[in-house]
């Protein structure tokens, strides 16, 4: 897909939101018909103040690569309180992703945070299964566009993490991880090159480890947050001797920062994301840190940096423009490296973009998010992003 043609997505969009007019009271029963459709109450009503039932919300999936084709699916996101929860314990949310692609490819994938009764105990984590191509640039920050490889694989992974509250907002835990690269194979199109079978081998692997958590989270809502902090700090251990394929080990800190912009736009958001990972050791190659996706330095394609250290930071103003309609603007600066001293303002990677939001559960603040953003630095690229919540 051309740049004109992403441009021309946003835009087309972007017409179309914004000619509802929210003054007019058939442009509020368009909006709410819309929304609507997303959004099912299950289960009985509550007699929690702020929050009357467990939803089901459901979005559409977009993606296009040129390794891929297009890709269509759908996000579901069940948003709930277990019961016992009051006011004091925010929702919980269970999404599932689903995609296919027009070559046949898979993903599903769950990111999910479950809160217990008065927040006593957090439940986090991911488990997915993807059978999916990925351009593989090799490690290092000055890869080159030319050095892509198209591989697919099998990626199996599972990681949860059970924190026990410790202090107000704040999580202390321990989990395991797994998460398995196999059948690795080159894609058809690609011609064989020297060395073949012995990259193939060393891409695959398989962690299993056990991981250590630190949880701080203040925000008023884990989706789409208004104000409050969340700083999450990671450590885990991967050993031979425990199910792995190499002996490494991973820290990761994920700092993340809200203000509402002045007291005259309450509902317009300032958001702040600093995040760095750290590996050591024989680290898989598919497991190095990495830059590139729809989360971090989105404009670049997923994981199109890697190496044994990623550092990033992003910032983004969140404009509520009307009453379901927003839009964002976002940049982001980073870079991956062998060595922290290494790190150069030449080489480093940046990230610029814009988005549509259309809210889709006022009570909880979810919106589906449409993200343009064009990447540059030592190299450059553009990605279009569709789904539901925030990047952070």
């Amino acid at each position: 897909m051309s740049d004109s043609t992403h441009l021309k997505i946003i835009v087309i969009l972007a017409v179309l939101l914004c000619g509802i007019s929210p003054q007019s009271v058939y442009g509020q029963e368009i909006l709410e018909q819309i929304t609507n459709i997303f959004e099912f109450d299950i289960g009985k009503e509550r007699q929690d103040s702020t929050f009357r039932h467990n939803k089901i919300v459901l979005a559409p999936i977009t993606s296009y690569e040129p390794n891929t084709s297009w890709g269509f699916g759908v996000g579901v996101k069940l948003l709930f309180k277990p019961l016992g929860a009051g006011s004091n314990t925010r929702t919980s949310n269970i999404p599932i992703s689903v995609q296919y692609t027009l070559k046949n490819q898979f993903i599903l994938t769950s990111e999910y945070t479950i809160f217990f009764p008065d927040e006593a105990f957090l439940l986090k984590g991911n488990i997915g299964y993807s059978k999916f191509p990925i351009g593989y640039f090799g490690v290092g920050s000055l890869t080159q566009d030319a050095d892509q490889i198209d591989i697919s694989f099998d990626n199996f992974l599972f990681e949860p993490l059970f924190l026990r509250n410790v202090r107000p907002n704040l999580f202390v835990g321990g989990g395991w991880r797994i998460n398995n690269f196999s059948g690795v194979k080159f894609l058809e199109e690609e011609a064989s090159f020297p060395g073949e079978i012995t990259a193939r081998d060393s891409l695959a692997s398989s962690a299993s480890g056990a991981v250590f958590g630190i949880n701080l989270d203040s925000r008023d809502n884990v989706l789409n947050a208004s104000k409050g902090v969340f700083a999450e700090f990671t450590y885990s251990i991967y050993n031979k001797t425990i199910g792995s394929s190499n002996t490494f080990m991973v820290t990761q800190l994920d700092f993340r920062k809200y203000w509402t912009s002045s007291t005259k736009r309450p509902n317009d958001i300032l958001a702040l994301q600093l995040f760095t990972r750290l590996s050591w050791g024989d680290v898989p190659a598919l497991e190095l840190s990495q830059l590139g996706g729809a989360e971090l330095l989105r404009g670049f394609r997923e994981g199109r940096f890697r190496d044994q250290y990623a550092v990033f930071g992003q910032v983004e103003y969140r404009w509520q423009a009307l009453d379901r309609i927003g839009f964002t603007f976002f940049g982001g600066i980073g870079d991956v490296t062998s060595d922290l001293s290494n790190l150069s303002f030449s080489n480093l990677k940046y990230s610029l973009g814009t988005g549509l939001r259309l809210k889709i559960v006022k009570s909880e603040n979810l919106n589906i998010r449409i993200d343009y953003a064009h990447g540059f630095g030592t190299s450059s690229d553009r990605n279009f992003y569709l789904g539901i919540a925030e990047a952070f």
